[in-house]
């Protein structure tokens, strides 16, 4: 095994973001295959949350599909896995403030939680608020 020399060098750490991101791991609905509940994702869910959004909207909003095979391999070195999600999300704004103004829009809220009651385990969501300190962004 190769052994990486220490440096005395230190690095100052960059300024965190003031930008809000909320994290969130998502299950998807007792019943569905992995390819039912992405299809409906990306083709109604997201589309019909950008229509109904208040402006101004989210800077981005990002959806990122969970890795079955490498989990599997990473909890068999042991590792703990999100191996009983199928998906997560990360949605970020300029401040928590501006946030919450979108996700607690009484519109958008009304339309996100019925639309999602189709096809996520809403009680299995895991929101994960977020500072970022960008250490590499290339």
């Amino acid at each position: 095994m190769t052994t990486l020399p220490l440096s005395n060098k230190t690095w100052p750490v960059p300024p965190r973001s003031d930008r809000a991101r909320l994290l969130s791991f998502i299950k998807r609905k007792e019943g569905l295959s992995k390819e039912e509940f992405f299809e409906y994702f990306y083709k109604k869910h997201v589309p019909a949350m950008l229509e109904v959004m208040p402006k101004p909207g989210f800077l981005k909003l990002h959806l990122m599909e969970i890795n079955d095979e490498i989990n599997a391999i990473l909890a068999g070195y042991g590792a703990k896995t999100m191996q009983d999600y199928d998906a997560a999300m990360i949605i970020e704004a300029p401040s928590w403030d501006d946030l919450f103004k979108v996700r607690n829009d009484e519109k958008f809220f009304q339309a996100r939680m019925e639309d999602e009651a189709h096809f996520i385990d809403i009680s299995a969501t895991m929101p994960i608020p977020l500072a970022v300190i960008p250490f590499l962004d290339n």
